[in-house]
């Protein structure tokens, strides 16, 4: 008979005692904060993206209405 992962589980506990249980429970918690940290780094990323695009998209609006400013003082200019 094949033993399962629970067996097998159970096995590793009995032949490792509490110290077993103590390194299963830190490679655990090392995955799980493995994954966090990796979520983390790809919000980071995303979020470094979306600000340079607002960045970009403000220069372009600062620089559209410094156009539009200096198109109606000459206009202002020309009739006046």
């Amino acid at each position: 008979m094949e033993p399962t992962a629970f067996t097998a589980f159970a096995e590793f506990l009995k032949a490792t005692g509490p110290y077993g249980l103590v390194a299963i429970l830190g490679w655990a918690f090392w995955r799980v904060n493995e994954k966090k940290d990796r979520e983390l780094k790809d919000l980071h990323s995303t979020v470094v993206k979306m600000a340079e695009g607002q960045t970009a998209a403000i220069t372009k609006v600062e620089s559209a209405l410094v156009a539009l400013k200096e198109a109606i003082d000459g206009m202002r200019h020309v009739r006046g």
